[in-house]
Order: C-alpha cells, then structure tokens, then sequence
C-alpha cells in the first residue's frame, strides 16, 4: 500500500518544485521594469502611445522599443489610450 504513496511522491514533489521555479523566472522577467525610474502620466486628449514613447527615447534608440517597455509597465495589450487614464512611464 506504500508504494503507490511514494510513487505519488516522486512525482508531485519535482511538478512543485517546477512549478515554482517558472513562477519565479516569470516574476524575474520583470524585475527589471520595476527597478526602472518611473513616473506617472494623465493621458490626455491628443496623447497617443507613440508619441509619449518618443518624448522618452533617447535620440538613435528605436521608438518600438519605448513604446513595448510602457506596454509592459502598464499591461496594456496594445496601442489604445484613453483620456484621464494614468499611465506610468519611464522617467525622463
């Protein structure tokens, strides 16, 4: 009647141990995006998600990349903004 318990253990203790590993390589990810300096931004009408990037990008970096980094920091899943939103963004 042991075996089967030990079985079950074998193979529910490394599927934990797993599973936490990939939950903290996940938060890991973005450590990084929390670290960074940050401050909050009102959307206003006319602002677009493009443009709040490239105020914030460093002449000869890739605005793409600005703009990928305030999506991370805000779970936005793509472009759309509206007014009276607050936005956190990367400090200038």
């Amino acid at each position: 009647m042991k075996a089967p318990t030990i079985r079950l253990r074998a193979l529910v203790l490394p599927l934990a141990l797993a599973l936490v590993f990939l939950l903290l390589l996940a938060q890991s990810g973005h450590a990084g995006d929390s670290a960074l300096p940050t401050e909050p931004h009102r959307v206003v009408t006319g602002d677009t998600l493009w443009d709040l990037a490239d105020e914030r990008t460093e002449p000869g970096d890739d605005v793409r990349s600005t703009v990928r980094l305030i999506q991370r920091l805000n779970d936005l899943d793509g472009g759309l903004i509206t007014p009276g939103q607050t936005l956190l963004l990367p400090a200038a």
